[in-house]
């Protein structure tokens, strides 16, 4: 499968895949709209490799069976009542700073290896048939959560085409690779969540791990407006971010964030490329440009803005994951980037969130 997120790392204007990154990406959700010139690579989310998972159908990208929250609307189908619930601002390990409110990390991802890397840190038991480890991280106060699509029947998206069910993922579970899905489901997890540090992940091209520095700021040259900075997705009957069709935020984000007008991101990166590196799995680099404008691009966007207007969030950022990139060496990288991230936070010195009303 000819994947735009692929095709974007390595051509950043750049479409990755077929012309989509993870939030620590469906590949990496990057994108631009691809010219498919280049020879066929594997699809990156701003596009990821496809990997299998513990789960083969279910789950629900907004509020479905396979859902982790309960949200107030929904794109997709739900069955039963499969919601792991929402965080209790009052439960154990993570209370910490001066008000004893709960302190969530959360991290976001797209196909694989980024929707497998982060399985431990899931709530849903659809989608982490083990232990939750997210509770009080290793004791630095923070609860980490995890979000992330499932590609049946086979786990694999780059079996099939961009737009194609199975490389968007099922409706029953959060994130599919579709703009529209992904804008309800980014605001439904944050509201609920609040997370004071937020990283979206999502598959690349050939570098293993690939830090941002950069989203936003497409559509030089456009003369249409925002939705058609962005790559089409193939996928429903609107297959561009329209106005109508996501959250006022999205809308805002990218109507804001286009020809020129980018957000730095807010993740330590240079301590994350020495720690990455001094693991010795792949190549780590620091990229200047941006995720690309396909979904990567377009969830790393999100993440940023979302540092901007939520006081409470104090890190923010997208990392692509390279295609092919083996399970255990991404799980390695992105359990150091999260020590690196959160040693420059001490929990009990961040504002609490805002209550939620």
């Amino acid at each position: 499968m000819h994947s735009r997120e692929t095709e974007e790392s390595t051509s950043r204007t750049r479409t990755y895949g077929y012309g989509l990154v993870a939030l620590l990406g469906a590949g990496g959700l990057v994108f631009l709209a691809s010219t498919c010139s280049d020879p066929p690579t594997p699809p990156s989310d701003g596009s990821t490799d496809s990997g299998t998972g513990p789960v083969a159908t279910a789950g629900s990208s907004s509020g479905g069976p396979g859902s982790t929250t309960a949200p107030p609307a929904s794109t997709t189908t739900s069955d039963s009542a499969d919601s792991t619930g929402t965080p209790d601002d009052s439960s154990s390990g993570s209370t910490t700073g001066a008000s004893s409110c709960a302190k969530n990390v959360v991290l976001m991802g797209y196909w694989p290896p980024t929707n497998e890397m982060l399985r431990p840190w899931s709530t849903n038991p659809r989608q982490n048939p083990g232990r939750w480890v997210g509770e009080n991280w290793e004791g630095y106060g923070f609860d980490v959560y995890s979000f992330f699509p499932e590609f049946p029947p086979d786990g694999d998206p780059s079996n099939d085409s961009i737009g194609d069910d199975g490389a968007v993922g099922s409706p029953r579970f959060d994130l599919r690779v579709d703009y529209q899905a992904t804008s309800a489901d980014f605001w439904r997890l944050v509201d609920t969540y609040q997370p004071v540090i937020l990283l979206t992940t999502s598959r690349g091209g050939g570098i293993g791990w690939e830090i941002e520095a950069l989203e936003g700021g497409h559509g030089e040259g456009n003369a249409g407006g925002p939705a058609f900075d962005w790559s089409s997705d193939q996928h429903g009957a609107v297959q561009f971010p329209t106005q109508e069709t996501i959250e006022a935020r999205s809308w805002d984000a990218i109507s804001t964030h286009r020809q020129g007008r980018t957000l730095p991101s807010q993740l330590p990166m240079d301590e994350i490329l020495a720690a990455a590196e001094e693991l010795g799995l792949t190549n780590v680099e620091i990229n200047n440009g941006t995720s690309g404008n396909f979904l990567s691009g377009f969830l790393g966007l999100h993440g940023l803005y979302y540092n901007q207007i939520a006081p409470h969030n104090v890190a923010a950022g997208h990392i692509h994951v390279g295609f092919g990139l083996p399970v255990g060496d991404a799980s390695a990288l992105i359990e150091r980037t999260l020590h690196v991230v959160l040693q420059q936070h001490a929990a009990d010195r961040l504002e609490c969130p805002a209550q939620r009303e």
